[in-house]
């Protein structure tokens, strides 16, 4: 078994009318178009580096990255459709609470607590402007 492995592996026959007769290689010739650098790709790949996620993301890369985000969402009407659009996908008409212990009158008093809560402090709309923020700016926060 090993010896017909062996020749198979070494491109030579070992049985057979063509006993001993070496195989033809085949090379396969692939490549990536995005490893060729062109006249054309040439400036388009001038500033990539081997930075790693945390050096390329200093303070300063930070802060200019956020106000170009900002200006974007505050001046291009299909970025704001964006930030929008995700903001009330995700968030929604808000959070509900489902509570399910053996006490079905206590879980509905609770729901509905939560559900009185959340519509006296605006819950939904905060978390919407919070989901915003987050695709806008990178972060949110409450309190």
């Amino acid at each position: 078994m090993w010896q017909a492995i062996w020749s198979w592996m070494t491109g030579v026959r070992g049985t057979g009318k063509d006993a001993g007769t070496p195989r033809r290689a085949h090379f396969i010739r692939a490549r990536y178009d995005a490893a060729a650098t062109t006249d054309d790709n040439r400036r388009h790949w001038a500033n990539a580096d081997g930075l790693s996620a945390n050096a390329a993301n200093s303070a300063e890369v930070r802060r200019i990255l956020r106000n170009r985000a900002r200006y974007e969402v505050a001046n291009n009407s299909y970025a704001k459709g964006v930030v929008l659009t995700l903001a009330n996908d995700v968030i929604g008409t808000g959070p509900r609470l489902q509570l399910l212990t053996e006490d079905a009158d206590a879980n509905r008093r609770i729901e509905q607590e939560f559900a009185r809560w959340a519509k006296a402090v605006s819950l939904a709309e905060k978390l919407r402007t919070m989901r915003m923020a987050r695709a806008q700016d990178g972060e949110a926060f409450a309190i």
